[in-house]
C-alpha cells in the first residue's frame, strides 16, 4: 500500500538533516566527474603530444619542388608574357618610351618626332589638323554675330585680318603632351584643340605674342621694349583671359580623361581576359602535369626498390596501369580542377590590374613584373585562407598556414629574380651556346630560348628548396613550441589530477574513520552491554550462593533439631 506524503505538512528540521547529508555526496560526485574529466583531457593532451612528429624533409622536398616548377613561380610564368612596364601601357611609361604594344610604339615615335625637332612644327601642325576649321569657324562667325567680342579684353574687334582665333590652350602644349599623345590620334588632339571651348577672339597682335605659351605664363611676361607685362601692352583683362583658360583646360582634362579611362579600360579587359584564359587553361594544365610527376616518381622508386625481382614487361605494365588509375583519378576530379582554373585566371587577371596600378606611377622590370603576379597569386591563396579555412582547421591554424603561403611566395618571387642570371650564365658555357639560343615557339608569345626555359626552371628548383626548407624549420619551431606548451599543460593537468586524487583520498579515509568510529562505539556499547550483563549475572549468583547458604543453614539447624 503506498504512503500519501502531505507536502503542506513536511518535518522541515528533516528536510534540513537531509539537505546536510547531501552536501558531502554532491561533493563526492563533483569531484569524482571532475577527476574522469582531468584524466581524460590528460590522455588527450597525450596523444596530441604522441602524434605531433615532423615529415621528412626529403618527402617535403620533393613535393614542394614539383608544385614550384609546375605552379607559378615555374612554368607557368612562361605561359604569361611579362613585358617591361606590364602589359599595359601607361602615360607615366610611355613618356619614358616603355610601351606594351607595337601601336604605342609607333605613337611614341610620331610623338619624340613631332616635339624633338625631326620635323618641323610647321609641318606637324598642318599635317594634324590644328588650324584647318579656323578660317571657317572666323567666317561663320563674321556672317552670323554683328560684333565681335575680344575674349581676353571685352572689346569689340573688327571683321577683318586682324581679328584672330586663338588656341586658349596651346597646339603646341597639347602636342607635346605625352598622356594626350598616348589616348588620343592626332585627329582627336585636333578637334579637342579646335572646339569652341578652347578657341577665342583675339586681337591678331596679341594672339601672335601669346604663340606657343601658356595663358598665365604669357601674362605675367615682360615686354622687353616697354618692361611691361603682356596683359598691360594689350590691355587684357586678366581675370577674364585667366577664367577662359580655366575652361578650356577643364574641357581637354574632362576629354583626356575620357580617352584615357576608354584606352586603359579595354586594353585591360583585353590584355587581362588574355591572362585569364591561359592561366586558366595552364592551370588545369599544371595539375595533370603535377599529378603525373609524382605518379612517375613513386613508380620510378618502386622500380628502384624491386630492382631485380621485375621484368621489363612486369615494370612497363606497372607503369601503364599506374598512369592509367592516376588519369582516371584526375579525371574524377574535373569539377575541382575547373573551380581551380577559374580562381587562376581571375588572380591573373587581378595581377594585370595590379601591375598596371603600380605602372601609373613606377615603372616595373619585366622580372618586377613576374614577381608581382607570383606574389599577388600568393596573397590572394593567404586571404583565401583567412577568409574560408578548411572545415575543421583554427583560426590559430589558419593564420600559420596563410604565413607559410606568404613566406613561400616571397621566397617563389625572390627566386624569380635569379633566372636572369642564370640564363646569361647558361649562354656563357662553351659549346652549349646554339643550344641554349635555340627558339621555342610559345602561342600568342614571342619564341623563347632553351636557356630560358631551363633558367625559369633551374630558379623554381631553387626556390622550391629553399622554401622547402624554410617551412620546414617553420613547422619544426612551432611543433616544438606546440610541445613545449603540451608538456606544460601536462605538468599543469598532472597538479589538478593530484589535487582531485588527493580529495578522492580524504574522503576515502573519511569514510574508513567514519567507518571505523561507529564499530568501535558499537563494540564498546556491546562491551558496555555484555559487562552489565555480567554484573547481573553476578548478582544472581550471589543471591543464588545466598540462598544456598540460608538453606543450607536451615538444614544443619533442622538436623540438630532431630538429633536432640
Amino acid at each position: 500500500m503506498s504512503q500519501t506524503i502531505d507536502y503542506l505538512n513536511v518535518d522541515t528540521d528533516h528536510i534540513e538533516e537531509l539537505e546536510l547529508v547531501s552536501e558531502p555526496l554532491n561533493l563526492r560526485i563533483e569531484i569524482n566527474e571532475s577527476l574522469e574529466e582531468a584524466l581524460l583531457e590528460m590522455q588527450n593532451l597525450r596523444e596530441q603530444l604522441s602524434s605531433s612528429e615532423s615529415t621528412k624533409l626529403i618527402e617535403l622536398c620533393k613535393d614542394t619542388v614539383i608544385e614550384t616548377i609546375t605552379g607559378q613561380f615555374g612554368l607557368a610564368g612562361m605561359f604569361i608574357e611579362a613585358k617591361d612596364g606590364g602589359s599595359v601601357t601607361t602615360a607615366h611609361n610611355f613618356e619614358k618610351g616603355i610601351n606594351s604594344s607595337v601601336s604605342d610604339q609607333q605613337k611614341y615615335e610620331e610623338f619624340k618626332a613631332n616635339n624633338d625637332g625631326s620635323r618641323k612644327w610647321e609641318d606637324v601642325r598642318k599635317d594634324n589638323g590644328y588650324d584647318t576649321p579656323l578660317p571657317q569657324k572666323r567666317k561663320d562667325a563674321f556672317k552670323t554675330k554683328e560684333v565681335i567680342i575680344d575674349a581676353y579684353t571685352g572689346k569689340p574687334l573688327t571683321k577683318d585680318g586682324q581679328t584672330h582665333l586663338d588656341h586658349i590652350v596651346s597646339a603646341k602644349e597639347i602636342e607635346s603632351n605625352a598622356a594626350k599623345n598616348l589616348f588620343m590620334t592626332p585627329e582627336q588632339r585636333a578637334e579637342m584643340a579646335t572646339n569652341d571651348v578652347n578657341l577665342a577672339f583675339t586681337d591678331g597682335r596679341a594672339n601672335q605674342s601669346k604663340g606657343e605659351h601658356s595663358m598665365k605664363e604669357w601674362l605675367q611676361k615682360k615686354d622687353r621694349k616697354t618692361d611691361q607685362t603682356k596683359a598691360g601692352k594689350y590691355g587684357i583683362d586678366s581675370d577674364m583671359a585667366l577664367q577662359k583658360d580655366s575652361e578650356a583646360r577643364k574641357y581637354i582634362k574632362k576629354k583626356t580623361t575620357v580617352a584615357a579611362a576608354k584606352k586603359y579600360g579595354e586594353e585591360l579587359l583585353k590584355t587581362g581576359g588574355e591572362d585569364a584564359a591561359k592561366m586558366a587553361a595552364y592551370s588545369a594544365f599544371g595539375v595533370v602535369l603535377r599529378e603525373i610527376t609524382q605518379a612517375i616518381f613513386v613508380e620510378i622508386h618502386i622500380t628502384l626498390r624491386e630492382r631485380g625481382k621485375e621484368s621489363l614487361k612486369d615494370i612497363y605494365l606497372r607503369f601503364k596501369n599506374g598512369l592509367e588509375s592516376k588519369l582516371r583519378t584526375i579525371i574524377g576530379r574535373w569539377k575541382e580542377i575547373l573551380s581551380g582554373s577559374f580562381e587562376s585566371g581571375l588572380t591573373a587577371f587581378l595581377s594585370n590590374v595590379v601591375v598596371f596600378v603600380i605602372n601609373l606611377f613606377a615603372t616595373t622590370l619585366k622580372k618586377i613584373v613576374s614577381m608581382i603576379r607570383a606574389g599577388i597569386v600568393s596573397l590572394t591563396q593567404a586571404i583565401k585562407m583567412l577568409a574560408k579555412p578548411p572545415q575543421g582547421m583554427t583560426k590559430e591554424e589558419s593564420r600559420y598556414q596563410a604565413i607559410k603561403i606568404i613566406t613561400a611566395g616571397l621566397i617563389g618571387a625572390l627566386s624569380l629574380g635569379l633566372s636572369a642570371g642564370i640564363e646569361k650564365l647558361l649562354q656563357s658555357i662553351p659549346g652549349l651556346q646554339p643550344l641554349m639560343m635555340f627558339s621555342v615557339p610559345f602561342p600568342g608569345q614571342e619564341p623563347r630560348t632553351v636557356s630560358d626555359i631551363v633558367a625559369v626552371t633551374l630558379s623554381a628548383l631553387i626556390g622550391g628548396l629553399l622554401t622547402t626548407i624554410v617551412l620546414y624549420f617553420m613547422d619544426k619551431c612551432r611543433e616544438n613550441s606546440k610541445k613545449e606548451k603540451l608538456q606544460i599543460q601536462l605538468v599543469a593537468q598532472s597538479g589538478v589530477v593530484v589535487q582531485y586524487k588527493l580529495a578522492q583520498t580524504w574522503m576515502y579515509l573519511e569514510d574508513a574513520y567514519s567507518e571505523l568510529h561507529e564499530t568501535t562505539v558499537d563494540f564498546a556499547d556491546y562491551i558496555s552491554s555484555g559487562q552489565s550483563n555480567i554484573e547481573e549475572s553476578g548478582k544472581r549468583a550471589d543471591q543464588a550462593i545466598q540462598r544456598l547458604s540460608d538453606a543450607k543453614m536451615k538444614l544443619k539447624n533442622m538436623s540438630k533439631r532431630f538429633k536432640y
